[in-house]
């Protein structure tokens, strides 16, 4: 059922205008602007903006340039760990229950499904509010997202420790399922917003695509680690090995909190070095300051 509101929303939410310029279908991009001009009560202004269109070939090469390819690179060690550590805590959240069904130490269907909803509430949404919502505005993405991977690495490490600290709740019951699953998550929010933020619309889909082809992987290491047995102390040292790899990455990628975006699509275009671009600057400049005029 709740898929059938995301069809509903696919088709009122229209496509980028931007994206739209850059594939050559001017006429529909048009046609978005104008039902943007209507909902704001604005005028639409008979301008046509003329951009280059950006074939595949050239977003792959543009993607290719070493400062893409760096920072493409470093965002793909972290959405490693974000895979790895999210699906493994999924993988595993039955070896957290009570150490024992009365008889032969398997969680009951009941507990899991209160464990399920306990994380859920304790960590889910406390992790898009706190950790993302609140903590990337007031001290950014770079910042906010060391300091969740810092307290995953904490909290996986309490994780090792078996004391009671409430009933039915010991101190690595309470580690994994809410302050790592709480901070992995936040990672996992704040690494999408600044991977898009770091990439040019036209080559957004071809960084995210890559960035989760690697968390994907991520996943994979995750269940090879359940499906060999691995031990505790197995899991969360090659948990602590990945997260001091990705806290140096991360170091290396530029904080985006206080960039600023392009004016217009010239901007994107000459960063990216797209032929062309310089011969559309003109019609740029007069179309785009009419087109605001409605927004």
């Amino acid at each position: 059922m709740v898929s059938l509101v995301f069809i509903f929303v696919y088709a009122v939410v229209p496509e980028s205008p931007y994206w739209l310029l850059a594939k050559g279908q001017d006429d529909v991009a048009t046609m978005v602007l104008k039902r943007v001009a209507i909902l704001n009560g604005k005028q639409y202004p008979e301008a046509q903006a003329a951009i280059p269109i950006i074939k595949t070939r050239e977003k792959v090469m543009a993607f290719f340039r070493p400062k893409y390819k760096r920072v493409g690179a470093l965002f793909c060690i972290n959405w490693f760990l974000v895979g790895m550590a999210y699906y493994h805590i999924f993988l595993t959240i039955d070896s957290y229950g009570t150490y024992g069904d009365p008889e032969n130490g398997a969680t009951s269907y009941d507990e899991l499904k209160n464990m399920n909803f306990t994380v859920a509430l304790g960590a889910e949404i406390p992790a898009a509010l706190i950790g993302v919502a609140a903590l990337t505005s007031l001290i950014g993405r770079k910042i906010s997202y060391i300091l969740h991977v810092v307290l995953f690495a904490i909290c996986t490490a309490l994780s090792l420790v078996q004391q009671d600290v409430i009933e039915g709740w010991d101190l690595r019951r309470g580690a994994v399922l809410v302050g790592s699953k709480m901070s992995i998550t936040s990672a996992k929010m704040i690494l999408a917003l600044w991977t898009a933020e770091h990439s040019p619309t036209t080559i957004r889909t071809l960084m995210f695509g890559v960035g989760l082809g690697s968390c994907s992987m991520g996943v994979v290491m995750a269940s090879a680690l359940v499906f060999f047995d691995a031990s505790v102390l197995a899991s969360v040292i090659t948990m602590l090995v990945i997260t001091v790899i990705c806290i140096g990455a991360s170091t290396q990628i530029h904080e985006t909190k206080d960039w600023a975006l392009p004016d217009h699509l010239f901007d994107v275009y000459k960063n990216m070095n797209i032929n062309n671009a310089d011969a559309v600057y003109s019609d740029l400049q007069q179309s785009e300051v009419q087109t605001a005029t409605m927004l």
